[in-house]
């Protein structure tokens, strides 16, 4: 292969690796949000009309608690996006970066499949069927824990990282810490 065909130089494909799943792995979570919404809002819909057992669904507390779990994931989910979107942004620290990317891509995939659990389990039976599409993106969201990398892949980076940030966060006390000064005029430096 000739070298000016080389992406990034000779042995650095993992750095091109890296910046490609940047924006796969964040889209990917910040795209199963804008999936799973739609089931919330069906769901809603449906429980506030829906009389099974005199009121309204949405007044049991078996209804409204999954409404207000799923709403709850949701919102957790949008700030989890934002807050790693401005952290890559920033480009302060790579190591946390693939963390809270591989962190947010399992968190927001997993919390939006239950999301459309919910939905579905609100409605019942008919939430099952192709009546409404909450059954579709149910099914449908279960790709996002397996795109660009599995979730379990992802949790294999989160722990990665996660061991390596104490390690780093002492060599940098060491080398920028209140006694630096003394340590390095003992070594001459």
């Amino acid at each position: 292969m000739p070298v000016e065909n080389v992406l990034g130089g000779i042995d650095r494909g993992a750095e091109v690796f890296q910046t490609m799943m940047i924006p796969e792995r964040l889209g990917t979570a910040a795209m199963t949000i804008g999936a799973a919404r739609p089931a919330l809002e069906v769901a809603t819909d449906y429980t506030a009309k829906r009389k099974a057992f005199g009121p309204a669904d949405r007044r049991l507390p078996g209804v409204s608690f999954q409404i207000a779990e799923a709403a709850m994931l949701l919102d957790a989910s949008r700030a989890l996006v934002d807050a790693t979107a401005v952290a890559v942004d920033r480009r302060e620290d790579p190591a946390r970066g693939r963390r809270m990317i591989s962190e947010t891509k399992k968190f927001v995939t997993e919390s939006c499949q239950q999301v459309a659990h919910h939905s579905m389990q609100v409605m019942g039976g008919i939430g099952y069927t192709n009546v409404f599409p909450v059954e579709r993106i149910h099914r449908d969201l279960r790709l996002a824990s397996i795109w660009t990398g599995t979730n379990e892949v992802m949790a294999a980076i989160v722990a990665h990282e996660w061991y390596r940030e104490p390690k780093a966060a002492r060599l940098a006390r060491r080398t920028r810490g209140p006694g630096a000064r003394r340590r390095a005029g003992r070594r001459g430096g």
